[in-house]
C-alpha cells in the first residue's frame, strides 16, 4: 500500500493511507511526497489522489445544491408571506398599431360646361332644391369656418383624408336625430345647425358635413337618393386621384374596430376623379353607400345639379 506524506504548514505529517488523506480535507495545492521520495508536488498531480478531489467535487456539488435549494425555498417562502396578490398581478397590455399619416388628398376642383336650356328644364333646377341647398351650405360663414378649422387642425397640414375624418367623427359622435316640419322639407343652414347644438334630418347632416369639407379647401357634394320606399340625404367628398390604397389603409387603421372588412366605398365621375362617401349609416368615411336606385347630385361651389342611376 502507497503511504504519503503532506506538508501541513512548515512541519511534515505521514506517512498516510489514501483513506487517512480523504479524512484530511487536504486540497488541491498541498504538496505532497511518496514515502521514500524527497520530491514535493502539488496533490493535484498525484493520480492516486485525483479521486480523492474528484470525490469532494462531486460531494461540494450536492451540497452546494442542498443549499441552493434551501435558499431558494427559504426566499420563495419569503415572497410568497410579502405579496400583495391583488396587485402583483399585470394584465398583458395589447399594444395598438399606430395610425398612420393621413395621405393628402389630390384633386382639383371640378369644371361644368353649364348649357343654359339643358339646366332650365332639369328637374333639380325646376324643384328649387339646388337653390335651397347652395344657400344653406354657407361655407364661408365665420362661425362654422372657425369651428371646422379647429377640428382639422387635429390633422395639420394641406388638405387631407384625416381632417376630413376628424370633421366627419365630430358631427356623427355628436349628432341629435330630429325630424323636419310634416308639411315641408325643411334644409337649416350649416352655421346654425352647428348653433342649435347638431340637432336635425339626414339633409342637415349632408349640408354640415359638406359645408364644413368646403370651408377647409375641399371639395363635397349633396346627393338626395331614392328607393322605392324611401328617400335620403347624403355627402361626397373628392378625393380625386389620391391612390386609394392608402385611402383604405388609414381608414381600415383609424376605424378598424367598426371596419369589419367592409371596403372604401367611392364612385368615380366622367373626368377620372373619386368621391367618397361621407353618409351616416356607414359610420366612418367610406362606408356603405344608402342603398338607392336613382338620385340627384348637388354641386354646391359650381352650383350645378345633375341626376343619377345605380
Amino acid at each position: 500500500m502507497k503511504m504519503y506524506y503532506i506538508k501541513d504548514g512548515f512541519r511534515e505529517r505521514g506517512p498516510l493511507t489514501i483513506d487517512e488523506i480523504k479524512k484530511l480535507g487536504l486540497s488541491k495545492s498541498t504538496f505532497v511526497r511518496q514515502q521514500n521520495s524527497e520530491s514535493w508536488v502539488q496533490a493535484d498531480s498525484v493520480a492516486e489522489l485525483k479521486l480523492v478531489f474528484k470525490g469532494n467535487t462531486k460531494l461540494l456539488k450536492v451540497f452546494g445544491l442542498m443549499i441552493l435549494g434551501g435558499a431558494v425555498i427559504g426566499l420563495g417562502v419569503i415572497a410568497v408571506k410579502n405579496i400583495n396578490f391583488k396587485s402583483s398581478y399585470t394584465p398583458k397590455t395589447m399594444v395598438e398599431e399606430a395610425i398612420p399619416i393621413p395621405p393628402t388628398i389630390d384633386f382639383k376642383v371640378t369644371k361644368h360646361k353649364l348649357k343654359i336650356l339643358n339646366e332650365l328644364f332639369k328637374d333639380c333646377n325646376l324643384s328649387g332644391n339646388k337653390k335651397q341647398l347652395v344657400n344653406a351650405c354657407n361655407y364661408t360663414n365665420n362661425f362654422l369656418r372657425n369651428k371646422a378649422v379647429s377640428i382639422a387642425g387635429q390633422s395639420a397640414g394641406n388638405f387631407n383624408l384625416g381632417q376630413v375624418c376628424d370633421i366627419f367623427d365630430y358631427c356623427y359622435n355628436n349628432w341629435k336625430y330630429v325630424n323636419d316640419p310634416q308639411t315641408t322639407n325643411y334644409v337649416e343652414y350649416a352655421s346654425t345647425t352647428l348653433k342649435n347644438g347638431l340637432n336635425g334630418d339626414c339633409d342637415d347632416f349632408a349640408v354640415l358635413i359638406c359645408s364644413m369639407v368646403l370651408s377647409i379647401g375641399g371639395e363635397a357634394r349633396i346627393n338626395y337618393a331614392y328607393n322605392s320606399q324611401s328617400g335620403h340625404a347624403f355627402t361626397e367628398v373628392n378625393i380625386g386621384y389620391t391612390d386609394i390604397k392608402n385611402v383604405e389603409n388609414y381608414i381600415f387603421k383609424r376605424y378598424k374596430n367598426i371596419y369589419k372588412n367592409s371596403g372604401v366605398w367611392s364612385r368615380a365621375d366622367g373626368n377620372g376623379n373619386k368621391w367618397l362617401n361621407l353618409d351616416w349609416f356607414g359610420k366612418h368615411p367610406g362606408g356603405q353607400y344608402f342603398d338607392y336606385t336613382h338620385g340627384t347630385m348637388f354641386y354646391i361651389i359650381q352650383g350645378y345639379c345633375n341626376d343619377f342611376t345605380k
